[in-house]
């Protein structure tokens, strides 16, 4: 087994565990007991201390259904008005903010009211799942989307709600509710399903016991197919493989055949578990509305689609084939026509060890079935008459001047410019009528189907052999054309694209220039939008709705397209697809849009998605760099920051040489003035000078804390006597709310703490305000906090204060000083295992910087307990 095999199943597995666990009660038809055997289980989580929350429940007035509902919380509907009609949902908002463990949510394959975010309820389950919700829910096996065809033709009734096959895949639980047909037909008789009406029609519909055999027997395919992708996935993370030569399935898909060939390769891919992509090969340089939701519903089965174009189908279908090493090919049935072969028989006759499955997709009737041309057709096959038209006339017109033999040669002319303006079946009957006109208007007998000559025989066969060969050739140079013309326009866009986006330097302008290639390629207006619903790309002035709002907000949080034509709040007016977490690109569209141009679209957002990130890749190294040169100025700073030291030297020289100069000459006044001068500098610096020794210190790698039993108290006092100068204007208030212990630290650091907390308090506190120092007792911590009435710190910057160097005009850190001292600080208390933060004082007045000492580390009992605890 491949490595690559093996981590995709692991990180699936991963997947599974962030998100919710589904958990489906499947069953074969209503009234088999899906909501009954729900409802039990729920009430068993209940009792067991789960959270349940009820988000919807169909009991259809079943009373053993409805006495299960009691003592469960059940969530109240949300209420949606439509066509003057209320209609009750489920409140899908109101369960991702109660959030339970468990939602339960009945009727999986329901259609919600329209103008909900979602429209169809199995995206409602998914977005509870990807919020990490539990569900518990309910499905028959007829809404299944790969089985539509196959229960119509089994049944006779066509299921509207459907729901992808991969919902059912992706449950974590699948719990089978089998009931015996007659069984259950015996409980529509006694009106436990319906009531007494719609149990009559019921019986003669659509529960019949053929019916009923039929659906169970699916129900128990589905749930063994279930358990057996189960066991691939385990298998496949834990290393083995129980298929190692599986192959894969490729589903060719034609004009003709539509979304029934899909749905039969899903099933055949599913019974076999293969791998499988869907393949269409267009060779006619158009598509049909049928094959466009073939392809679509193919991309929602999780099929890989290819769309290519070719004029040789065959040889293209085997290329594909070996490129993406296909074991199985499934082909519709062919309409072959008879006087050529089929794709069929061309394939037969290439394939080498290729098995080829061909199925009768058509409706089962015991007529022949009429297929209508499409609109386009008629309308070129109208072009077709009026060309050969003009030219009979202008042949007609030139009969006078021109030799009979040169006429045809004007009708082949005629063929030729219908091959190149339409397609082939225009073209063939062009050469028809240029055949006809010509017999009719220039072949004796004139206006006469009759030929008598038998060179104008010859010339007339030649006429209309040489007009059907030039115009299938002509014809099929278009479709080329017409193929290379979109690959072209898809290559050019792209690379203009690319080019411009290499050249963006901002977001803003990546946003521009891709909204205008996206609306450039698609013919429909494109705008960028934000979180805010604001415009970032400068397109199209747009404001939107609330329901468009809504879309954006789902798509950003979800990071999945929404909005008009998907299947998420599909109201709105505008297609989003979302960039990044922040931004979503819109679409107003007109009519959905076809599998090339859907693309061709997901082709540029990846190009736009990869500029974005490449943009906000290069913002990040800019800042990792301005980082780096911080640092290195930070250091080059710190290495002279001597200069921080003149200015109390330069003061303590001034007031030295005038004592010496002047000596007795001062007075005394004057004298103490300059002493206490003196005195002031040299503290200042030897404030300086101790923190860059600290710094010094703390840095070095073979620093160790010197520790020493001492007294806080002790450690206040001579804290406030190295500072007893600079407070002559403040009032220290000490508090100590119980005796602390003894501390185990390095006192001298932690006095140097103390001594730059409080200084930086001292200087940016008005005068005369008193500054509180409070000790508490907070097991396990010691809270020292030491609390001013100042100007204060903005939120912005209490973090800022701690880093080295940063100063600010006003605060605690205020603009003197180097910028360490706090700095010194933290680092000090985090060598102590402590911790030292900032946040505003009572009432929102000044700064309370608070520091945590843990008692286990920085106590003798703390120590002694770390030393018995030791081995």
């Amino acid at each position: 087994m491949r490595d690559e095999q093996r981590a995709d199943a692991l990180l699936a597995s991963l997947a599974e565990e962030s998100k919710g666990r589904l958990k489906v009660f499947l069953g074969a038809a209503p009234g088999v007991g899906k909501t009954y055997a729900m409802l039990q289980a729920a009430r068993e989580q209940a009792r067991e201390g789960t959270d349940i929350l009820i988000g919807v429940v169909e009991t259809h007035g079943r009373q053993e259904t409805l006495a299960l509902l009691d003592q469960l919380a059940i969530l109240p509907r949300k209420t949606h008005l439509h066509r003057q009609q209320r209609l009750d949902e489920m409140d899908l908002d109101g369960l991702l903010t109660r959030k339970p463990a468990i939602a339960v949510v009945d009727e999986l394959a329901h259609s919600n009211a329209p103008g909900s975010r979602h429209e169809k309820r199995w995206q409602d389950v998914q977005e509870l799942l990807d919020a990490g919700i539990d569900v518990y829910t309910t499905l028959n096996v007829q809404h299944l989307e790969s089985l539509n065809d196959l229960v119509w033709q089994l049944t006779g009734v066509r299921v509207r709600e459907t729901l992808p096959d991969s919902v059912l895949l992706e449950a974590d639980s699948l719990v089978l509710i089998d009931l015996p047909p007659r069984e259950l037909l015996d409980r529509l008789r006694e009106g436990k399903v319906y009531v007494p009406q719609q149990a009559m029609a019921a019986l003669h519909s659509f529960f019949s016991l053929n019916n009923l055999t039929a659906l169970r027997e699916l129900a128990m395919q589905t749930a063994a197919s279930h358990v057996e992708g189960d066991l691939q996935l385990q298998w496949q993370a834990a290393g083995k493989s129980t298929q190692p030569l599986r192959g894969k399935l490729m589903v060719c898909l034609g004009e003709q055949h539509g979304p029934a060939l899909v749905r039969h390769g899903h099933r055949l891919a599913q019974r076999r578990q293969l791998p499988w992509l869907v393949v269409h090969v267009d060779s006619r340089g158009q598509r049909s509305a049928e094959l466009e939701q073939a392809l679509a519903l193919a991309a929602q089965l999780g099929a890989k689609v290819l769309t290519l174009s070719s004029p040789a189908v065959a040889d293209t279908l085997m290329e594909t084939a070996a490129q993406q090493q296909a074991s199985q090919l499934l082909l519709g049935k062919p309409h072959k026509a008879p006087w050529r072969r089929s794709l069929v028989q061309h394939l037969l006759q290439r394939a080498r060890g290729l098995e080829i499955t061909l199925v009768d997709t058509g409706p089962h009737h015991g007529g022949p079935v009429l297929r209508e041309a499409p609109p386009g057709q008629i309308g070129q096959c109208l072009l077709a008459v009026a060309i050969m038209a003009i030219t009979s006339a202008i042949a007609w017109g030139l009969s006078h001047w021109l030799p009979a033999a040169s006429l045809p040669l004007l009708f082949v002319l005629g063929v030729l410019a219908t091959a190149l303006t339409t397609s082939q079946l225009p073209a063939i009957l062009a050469a028809i009528l240029g055949f006809l006109a010509h017999n009719l208007l220039f072949t004796a007998p004139y206006f006469s189907l009759t030929v008598h000559s038998h060179s104008d025989l010859l010339t007339l066969f030649v006429l209309f052999i040489v007009g059907i060969a030039a115009g299938r050739l002509a014809s099929r140079q278009r479709q080329q054309l017409i193929g290379l013309r979109e690959t072209q326009q898809l290559g050019t866009a792209l690379l203009s694209l690319s080019q411009e986006l290499a050249s963006a330097n901002g977001p803003e302008e990546v946003l521009r220039q891709g909204a205008q290639a996206i609306s450039l390629a698609l013919a429909q207006p494109a705008f960028a939008i934000d979180n805010l619903y604001q415009d970032r790309a400068g397109t199209i002035p747009y404001l939107p709705g609330q329901t468009d709002k809504a879309a954006i907000d789902w798509s950003l949080s979800q990071q999945q397209s929404a909005g008009a034509y998907t299947a998420t709040l599909n109201a709105a007016e505008a297609q989003y697809h979302p960039l990044t977490p922040e931004l979503a690109l819109g679409i107003r569209l007109a009519q959905p849009l076809s599998a090339s141009a859907e693309h061709q679209l997901q082709a540029l957002l990846t190009d736009i998605r990869a500029a974005l990130a490449r943009i906000e890749l290069n913002e990040r190294l800019a800042q990792s760099q301005l980082q780096a040169e911080t640092d290195r100025m930070r250091a080059a700073l710190l290495s002279s920051v001597s200069h921080d030291l003149k200015t109390p030297l330069a003061a303590i020289m001034g007031a030295g040489s005038t004592l010496l100069e002047y000596g007795d000459r001062i007075g005394q006044q004057d004298r103490d003035e300059l002493l206490h001068s003196v005195q002031e500098e040299a503290q200042r610096l030897h404030s300086y000078v101790q923190n860059l020794l600290d710094m010094t210190r703390i840095g070095s790698p073979d620093f160790q804390l010197k520790r020493d039993w001492v007294s806080l108290a002790d450690l206040v006092e001579s804290a406030r006597r190295r500072l007893d100068t600079s407070w002559r204007q403040h009032a220290l208030l000490i508090h100590f709310d119980q005796t602390p212990p003894l501390l185990y630290v390095h006192g001298a650091l932690l006095e140097q703490v103390l001594v730059n907390i409080l200084d930086n308090a001292s200087r940016y506190s008005p005068a005369g305000t008193p500054i509180e120092f409070r000790v508490m007792l907070a097991e396990p911590d010691l809270i020292m906090d030491i609390i001013d009435i100042g100007v204060g710190i903005a939120a912005a910057d209490r973090d800022k204060i701690f880093n080295l160097f940063y100063t600010q005009p006003v605060g605690d850190s205020g603009s003197r000083g180097t910028g360490l001292g706090l700095a010194i600080s933290r680092a000090m208390i985090e060598a102590h295992g402590g911790r030292i933060w900032a946040f505003a004082g009572p009432n929102g007045n000044g700064t309370c910087m608070r520091i945590s000492l843990p008692l286990a580390l920085n106590t003798p009992d703390g120590q002694a307990e770390m030393e018995m605890a030791r081995p």
